[in-house]
């Protein structure tokens, strides 16, 4: 897969946008030059809401893989050189959206559907981050086609592409599967392990951990390192570092920086327990190991009582989200449900109540005694 700067159609931008409107009113079986997709797109371009074309086009997509095989990719590659006139901020999402309907769609086709995305990776800069998003595509189709034979030859470059595409390691990692060698990926993937250790604007490990070429690090220092900033606090942390002397500067990383980190998490995972109450300054102060007058500088979002010492947690993340999550999730469902349904019962008590009162004073009204004055001087009941 080489860069070519293809050209697909020649021609302005208006004339291919109506040329493939007038594809998609046709695929639809819409009256030719008349249907509601071509004046729809004929009104926009009077506007000049180009972006909004762009993305009418895109939700059409999935009505192009009714196309004939023999106009397929030509149809295709006319889809592509309209939408690299779209701005840079909405081209890559515009592309994004075009790929996922061809990777989800059932159809076969496979062969055209390779083509199409290949014809898409040679339009893009060697450096472009969309490059990788194209290439899994091509990962995908080829593999749920059994076409996988004819990508096999691109592999051994994959290294050298991911540096040319400038994309995470995370991102690098999610390309490998437990059928492929993972021995290969261990350095990237203890590098991805230590660089979301390092970068203080990671606070969650969990998706990190669900990747294949992370866990084939079961048996490395890195990988018992990294459960510990999962779910672990900061007692654990310092146990580990005891236990593997020099570990953590050998992996490049900075031992006071790691106790910070782990202090918030420690933090984190102590006010998720107490969310809507109270937490003692002494509690704080004995998780994180610090003095009880730096407890307030570690606090975020919480509402801090110094006469009581106490701070009132209002929100927190929880670290990860497991069975016991889950079961405090549904243990407070059905609290809230079972406070709802006395509500409910007491505001019917009091409906019933309020309609044996109106019944009472009707019936007492009713059978009241009027004292009238009658003709001959007597009391007259009515």
């Amino acid at each position: 897969m080489t860069y070519v700067n293809t050209v697909f159609t020649d021609g302005p931008l208006e004339v291919q946008i109506l040329e493939f409107a007038s594809y998609i009113s046709k695929l639809k079986g819409e009256p030719e030059d008349a249907g509601p997709f071509i004046k729809e797109t004929t009104a926009l371009l009077k506007e000049n809401k180009l972006e909004q074309v762009f993305q009418t086009f895109v939700a059409a997509t999935s009505i192009l893989l009714d196309a004939p095989e023999k106009e397929f990719e030509a149809v295709y590659n006319l889809l592509i050189a309209i939408l690299k006139s779209a701005t840079p901020e909405t081209y890559p999402v515009l592309i994004n959206h075009s790929i996922k309907a061809l990777v989800h769609d059932e159809h076969d086709k496979a062969i055209q559907k390779l083509k199409v995305l290949q014809n898409l990776y040679n339009t893009l800069e060697y450096s472009s981050p969309l490059r990788y998003d194209v290439f899994v595509a091509i990962l995908d189709i080829a593999t749920k086609s059994d076409e996988i034979e004819t990508i096999l030859p691109q592999l051994p470059r994959l290294d050298t592409w991911v540096k040319e595409w400038s994309i995470s390691t995370e991102q690098y990692l999610a390309t490998y599967t437990p059928s492929d060698d993972l021995s290969v990926a261990k350095s990237a993937a203890s590098r991805a392990v230590v660089e979301a250790i390092q970068l203080p604007e990671i606070l969650s490990f969990e998706d990190l951990l669900e990747l294949d070429a992370i866990k084939a690090l079961k048996n490395e220092q890195v990988f018992e390192l990294l459960k510990v900033f999962l779910n672990g606090n900061l007692k654990e942390y310092k146990q580990f570092v005891d236990t593997n002397p020099g570990v953590v500067e050998k992996l490049g990383l900075s031992n006071e920086d790691n106790t910070r980190k782990i202090r918030l998490l420690t933090l984190a995972s102590l006010a998720s327990e107490h969310v809507s109450h109270e937490i003692t300054y002494q509690t704080i102060a004995k998780a994180l190991e610090i003095e009880e007058d730096e407890v307030e500088m570690w606090t975020i979002d919480a509402k801090v009582n110094q006469v009581r010492k106490t701070i009132l947690v209002n929100r927190s993340t929880y670290r990860t989200f497991t069975m016991t999550q889950w079961q405090q999730l549904s243990d407070k469902l059905d609290g809230w449900k079972q406070s709802l349904a006395d509500i409910l019962q007491v505001i019917a008590n009091a409906k019933l109540i309020a309609q044996h009162s109106n019944v009472n004073a009707n019936v007492a009204a009713s059978s009241a005694v009027v004292v009238i004055e009658g003709t001959s001087g007597q009391e007259e009941e009515s």
